[in-house]
């Protein structure tokens, strides 16, 4: 039944995509656990089973071997990462319950229109300047205590599928059919490490537009401690497991050698 569903959204992937669109709109409800909304039928179900006949569409590897415990939290947490920024989701959220089953490329950009976080950031009536910016500090901090969750699971999913490789030296119990599934499954795993590697780096790329645009708007002196908090985001963003992409990530300024106020360049301590 999931292999003849596959095949008749395939022959059809434009008809299909407003009503995936529609579906997915309604699912982004109330957030479950790894800051996804909630499980449910058609998200959990129905929704990856599409995504994998436009994944194929598109000539991605797609496998139907089913995914173990750490495939599962691996794209459980990189959910987080295929979304908008965290505090303002309702900018895009359907995009990122396209993109999450695979029905939109999973490595594209994460706003519809470049600098919508910054603007929206201006834009929205907080209470006080030092409001607006710790919205922008707490973001960065969401997405930066996030990485070494997602990279423990992803260092253990690459070094199984390591081991997956290796064993078809010796294994003969398997068909080729068999091999070409499991094959498709790791492609699919560095795949998604893939996406969450770029993905951190467009969103450390829209921050710093973000603290720029609003260091001009409303300077204020917590803005160093957005730079510290930007600074350390790009620091666990350098982690050696995200380094393990099939494509070049998107270009990300450098860290900046000197910080725009007093006592901002100097080493961070961390507290964890």
């Amino acid at each position: 039944m999931t292999r003849a569903l596959m095949i008749r959204f395939r022959c059809r992937p434009a008809a299909a995509a407003g009503l995936i669109a529609t579906l997915a709109g309604g699912c982004a409800q109330l957030e479950g656990d790894f800051a996804r909304p909630r499980p449910n039928v058609v998200r959990d179900d129905v929704l990856p089973v599409v995504g994998g006949a436009f994944a194929s569409v598109r000539g991605e590897p797609v496998s139907l071997v089913a995914m173990t415990d750490d495939e599962r939290q691996l794209r459980d947490r990189a959910y987080a990462y295929l979304a908008p920024p965290e505090g303002f989701k309702f900018l895009s959220l359907p995009v990122a319950e396209l993109r999450a089953p695979r029905i939109l490329p999973n490595n594209g950009p994460l706003e519809p229109a470049p600098g919508l976080y910054t603007q929206a950031l201006l834009t929205y009536q907080f209470r006080s300047t030092t409001a607006r910016w710790q919205r922008l500090i707490d973001d960065i901090r969401s997405d930066r205590d996030r990485i070494g969750p997602f990279v423990r699971v992803a260092a253990h999913v690459a070094e199984m599928d390591r081991i997956r490789t290796e064993s078809f030296r010796f294994v003969q119990a398997v068909s080729d059919m068999q091999r070409e599934q499991v094959m498709a499954r790791v492609e699919e795993n560095k795949m998604l490490i893939d996406a969450v590697r770029s993905a951190l780096a467009q969103r450390i790329a829209i921050y710093r537009d973000a603290m720029e645009n609003l260091l001009v708007a409303q300077p204020a002196p917590i803005a160093m401690e957005a730079e510290r908090a930007l600074k350390s985001l790009q620091e666990r963003a350098a982690d050696p497991v995200l380094a393990l992409i099939t494509q070049p990530p998107p270009t990300v300024p450098p860290p900046e050698t000197k910080g725009y106020f007093p006592g901002s360049d100097k080493p961070i301590v961390r507290k964890d």
